[in-house]
């Protein structure tokens, strides 16, 4: 998992639509909870520890990750923790 986080840290692409290695994951896997959970975990760790630009890159690319998902009470909480490690102060991509 470490060397993930690395590849992370210095491959913006990773997060690019179409292309990164979220893509697959958040395509097949949006409708299974653990799958979601697991990827709002990670980007939550990739911007908490990583600079502005990338927490930056991280928050636009959660709002592609929820697009489509339906309200859960979970997801929400994991998405304001998602906007506290990427220092979106009053930002919100809730799932409304």
């Amino acid at each position: 998992m470490t060397n993930f986080f690395l590849h992370a840290k210095r491959s913006p692409n990773l997060l690019n639509h179409g292309t990164g290695a979220f893509y697959q994951i958040r395509h097949y896997g949006k409708e299974d909870v653990s799958v979601m959970s697991a990827v709002i975990k990670a980007l939550t760790v990739i911007a908490e520890t990583n600079r502005s630009a990338i927490k930056n890159d991280v928050w636009v690319f959660s709002s592609y990750i929820v697009e489509g998902l339906q309200k859960e009470e979970w997801l929400n909480q994991l998405l304001k923790n998602l906007a506290k490690a990427c220092e979106k102060k009053g930002a919100s991509i809730l799932i409304e």
